[in-house]
């Protein structure tokens, strides 16, 4: 039994060059690589930040912005971004999304070797269940459907499905901005995190169609899509969005976890966008049955893997001293403003189940 439609909507173009194919996969991987190694910066910066600004509240304030390591991990993200946003526009978002699991594993194991953070056997088997996911979904991905210049994208972005899709979107992101956030942002990571992952998914669209917006003008010089506004407006649309993702980011950083944001956090945002790219481009279009359920085992394995490399960092047995184990401001509870925020012991025990922080005394022995 096929899934394939056997054609592509006239008004999408259809990427099924090989070579497309390579290079989008290649920038995704190199994306994966810099955005892995950019949380490890950018989680040391956030430490080194509050061990200087012990007052400031918990999740509030901007001190970070004063730390050189976190703007290199801030960089380093922009790089990856940049090879993601050449990725979305050689190859659709079922491709390049889910494998942002190869950044998990690279901070994972760039963790253990540069931060000394031991990847038990559990991490180490959920590491290849996510290489092994994200090459069972390459392998069997669909080809690509993509808007390939901006009226195309319109002519999808203005139907009724995905008008009630983003209105529906924007109420939710709306109301957790100004009522969930006050309410419940210091007691489950979800709330941040559904802000991040939902304008992200925008962000991705846009992004896949300023790229593919891009290539198409290269491709067809008589007709550049640059002379259009309604690009720049897609652009400034995209920076206004990321800006609003990377605060609520951090915020979720500074007051959950690693092991508890990066896995959900993932989960959320691949599952958002993989919905808001199938509402507007339509490209779950396989040739067959078994290429469709192969591509969903794929993607269900990355899934394990990411919850698998990070459960034991749920353990309460863990090293208190692992920064993926505790937040930030779990650290700065104790200790000289001017200490190593590495060496300071936490005085706040994580929830197994919801991730948040419960503060205990600390030991009168500790230096």
């Amino acid at each position: 039994m096929s899934t394939n439609t056997t054609s592509t909507p006239p008004h999408l173009s259809q990427h099924e060059s090989p070579l497309y194919r390579l290079v989008g996969i290649t920038l995704a991987l190199t994306s994966a690589v810099f955005i892995g190694a950019s949380f490890i910066l950018k989680k040391k910066g956030l430490l080194d930040s509050n061990a200087l600004h012990t007052a400031t509240k918990r999740g509030d304030g901007h001190a970070y912005l004063k730390s050189m390591l976190w703007w290199t991990g801030m960089t380093m993200m922009l790089v990856g971004e940049l090879c993601n946003v050449g990725a979305y526009a050689f190859q659709p978002a079922i491709i390049v999304t889910p494998l942002g699991a190869i950044s998990v594993v690279i901070s994972a194991v760039m963790s253990d070797i540069f931060l000394k953070e031991k990847l038990s056997k559990y991490g180490k088997i959920g590491c290849a269940l996510c290489v092994f996911g994200a090459t069972l979904l390459v392998v069997n991905s669909p080809d690509s459907a993509m808007a390939g210049s901006l009226e195309a994208f319109w002519k999808s972005a203005l139907t009724w499905s995905f008008i009630l899709y983003a209105s529906l979107n924007a109420i939710v992101i709306t109301f957790m901005i100004f009522f969930g956030a006050k309410r419940w942002g210091d007691q489950s990571p979800l709330v941040f995190i559904t802000i991040c992952s939902l304008l992200g998914s925008f962000v991705v669209v846009v992004l896949q169609v300023v790229g593919a917006a891009v290539v198409y003008s290269v491709t067809n010089p008589a007709d550049t899509q640059f002379k259009y506004w309604s690009l720049y407006v897609l652009i400034a649309f995209v920076c206004a969005c990321g800006v609003t993702q990377i605060n609520y980011l951090n915020k979720a950083l500074n007051l959950f976890s690693t092991a508890v944001v990066t896995p959900i956090y993932f989960v959320c945002f691949t599952t958002s966008t993989l919905i808001c790219s199938a509402v507007l481009f339509k490209e779950f279009n396989f040739p067959s049955t078994i290429q469709l359920v192969s591509a969903l085992v794929g993607f269900l394995v990355i899934l394990g893997g990411v919850f698998l490399l990070f459960s034991d960092l749920n353990d309460p047995s863990l090293n208190a001293n692992d920064p993926r184990s505790i937040s930030p401001d779990a650290y700065m509870r104790n200790g000289s403003a001017s200490s190593d925020p590495l060496l300071l012991q936490p005085i706040a025990k994580q929830d197994s189940k919801t991730g948040v922080f419960n503060t205990f005394e600390a030991s009168k022995s500790q230096a």
